[in-house]
């Protein structure tokens, strides 16, 4: 199942422009980072002077492959959210959100 064009809860476009996700994998690609460089810290302090570089380095390629996989639609709705604080909506882009909003929703 691929992800709705749109929030289903306000309507507000995902993609807001061409290019959109380069931010969402840029903050994903920082925190993958912080947690690689940190896990590689506590490595070495916690096996130090006898570090198991092999073992080490398996279990952050594990972390390298895995984390921006788990992490990405998180980073996605941060980046949204970033945006949408720096650049608000135009009041088309509201109206156009409202009315995607009406029409997606069942009647009951």
């Amino acid at each position: 199942m691929g992800k709705y064009e749109r929030c289903r809860t306000c309507g507000i476009r995902w993609r807001r422009e061409e290019g959109f996700e380069l931010g969402a994998v840029t903050i994903n690609t920082i925190l993958t980072f912080i947690v690689l460089t940190a896990g590689m810290t506590v490595g070495f302090i916690m096996t130090s002077p006898d570090i198991p570089v092999l073992p080490m380095v398996l279990a952050l390629l594990g972390v390298a492959i895995l984390m921006p996989i788990v992490i990405y639609p998180f980073t996605f709705t941060i980046w949204l959210a970033f945006d949408l604080a720096v650049r608000r909506p135009e009041p088309a882009e509201l109206l156009e959100a409202a009315a995607s909003v009406d029409i997606s929703t069942p009647s009951r």
